[in-house]
């Protein structure tokens, strides 16, 4: 049947037109990318910083990592982490976040060119550049706190670095449902989820949850030599992320962290309380942020409905239902996965940066459902209008709406910079007192950034203890007016 209102161009030309689209969008999200990253060069030493980096240079790297492991925090793979980005000198810091940023689109680029070839549709590098793309830039635009995530050291390694190796993970997964398990890319594999998992609670449920449900797709939608790779793979990586968890679960100090806290009382209660955790942010999410929700959305219906307009994927006009509706299912699911530790362990909501990880799996959901509708919009739209001119327009509109994101940021540059500078003076007077032989030192206070605590008029509060040992001192205090 042909649709009631033709296209007119060509098929070649609207190919080529839809290039120019993606090229330009792509550009645009670049731009954007690179403005985030360009904020991240203020990235400085703050809190909890200071603490890590103390650690590191008494302990060294391994027996830093023990030490954390016995006396501070079970989370066993941040303090390594930490300590080698430590060895890479201070200087290193105002990188960390560009480079972040930059793994990411990387990372998610590969995830979703797989993808393409797991649904046996695979599509050239700038389809596959652009949701990688897509998803960074607006995880980044609605983080719920976007300076403890990304651009704090210590917020990042816990709750935005985890999603690079849950990528690279996928990734490992996605290539051996193409071609096959070998057993030697198992072992990666474990060692990815074990790690991972072992950079916080949170995200250790997370991923625990995301495996388990795959080896319950596995187990019941899975026939034959299909279901052999991914519950094996799955099961691998399930294997890791409980390991993570039985090791976190035994760290000496859990119980006199746990004596100070109140625990949910039963596995209902704990449950309900995850359930509602995750309702709150999922609204929270629509209400706070409903012009790029409908855009990101809106972006990806367009996307999926003109890459598949003259050639169709081999999955069924069926399947897209179900990866629509089960991208639906399995993102509350982890939502309430993410919010689940401190359903436990506080009964309190998770904290905005721990919510990034809840922003990712928004995101991911946003774009395989709006793609997927875009794909099975087919059936309707066909019978109205070819495929053409006014879908690649539309694309383009949508796409440039990450440079107004990029303006406002810009705008922010300066004062981020004029605080970085400020840090860097009193480093730099830090140092200078120390190598004067120095050890009370009096220094400039700043106010706090991102809710994130600062050096105070007091030498024995816990960021001015951790400064000192930080800088081999015995006392810093700081004052917005020094005498």
């Amino acid at each position: 049947m042909k649709p009631r209102f033709q296209c007119p161009l060509d098929r070649r030309k609207t190919e080529r037109l839809f290039q120019l689209g993606l090229i330009l969008a792509n550009l645009f999200f670049f731009i954007a990318l690179a403005v985030y990253a360009w904020r991240g060069f203020s990235s400085r030493y703050w809190a909890d910083d200071y603490c890590f980096g103390a650690i590191f240079r008494q302990q060294g790297l391994l027996a830093g990592t023990r030490y954390f492991y016995e006396n501070t925090s079970n989370r066993f793979s941040a303090f390594f982490v930490v300590g080698l980005v430590e060895s890479l000198g201070v200087n290193f810091m105002p990188f960390l976040p560009a480079l972040m940023i930059l793994l990411t689109v990387v990372i998610y680029t590969r995830v979703f060119d797989l993808a393409f070839h797991l649904i046996k549709f695979p599509q050239n590098k700038l389809s596959s550049l652009l949701l990688g793309q897509a998803l960074t830039f607006f995880m980044l635009l609605t983080a719920p706190n976007l300076f403890q995530s990304v651009f704090w050291r210590s917020g990042m390694v816990h709750y935005y670095m985890p999603l690079l190796f849950l990528g690279i993970a996928l990734i490992l997964l996605q290539k051996a449902l193409l071609h096959g398990w070998k057993w030697g890319s198992l072992l990666p594999l474990f060692v990815i989820t074990f790690f991972s998992a072992g950079l916080s609670e949170t995200y250790a449920a997370l991923e625990t949850g995301l495996w388990a449900l795959l080896v319950l797709i596995s187990l019941i939608f899975q026939r034959g030599q299909k279901r052999k790779p991914l519950l094996l793979g799955a099961g691998i990586a399930l294997l890791g992320s409980l390991s993570a968890m039985l090791i976190m679960v035994k760290a000496p100090g859990n119980s006199m962290r746990l004596e100070t806290l109140q625990q949910a009382e039963s596995l209902g209660q704990i449950v309900l309380l995850s359930v509602r955790y995750a309702a709150g942010f999922a609204y929270r999410t629509a209400r706070s942020f409903p012009v790029p929700n409908i855009i990101m959305l809106a972006t990806m219906f367009i996307f999926g409905y003109h890459v598949t307009g003259h050639e169709k994927p081999a999955l069924a006009d069926d399947a897209w239902l179900k990866i629509l509706l089960g991208s639906l299912l399995l993102g509350a699911l982890l939502l309430v996965c993410v919010a689940a530790p401190t359903a436990y362990g506080m009964q309190a909501y998770p904290e905005e940066r721990a919510w990034m990880l809840g922003r990712f799996i928004t995101v991911m959901t946003l774009i395989v459902a709006g793609f997927s509708a875009g794909v099975r919009s087919h059936r309707y739209m066909d019978r109205i209008v070819d495929t053409c001119l006014m879908s690649i327009l539309i694309l383009m509109l949508l796409s440039a709406y990450p440079l107004k994101a990029a303006w406002n940021e810009w705008q922010m540059i300066p004062q981020w910079q004029a605080t970085a500078r400020a840090w860097d003076e009193r480093q730099s007077d830090i140092l200078e007192k120390v190598e004067a032989g120095e050890t009370a030192l009096i220094v400039p206070a700043f106010d706090s950034i991102g809710s994130v605590a600062e050096l105070t008029d007091n030498p024995d509060y816990w960021v001015n203890v951790c400064a000192a040992d930080f800088y081999g001192v015995e006392e810093i205090t700081a004052l917005e007016n020094i005498p």
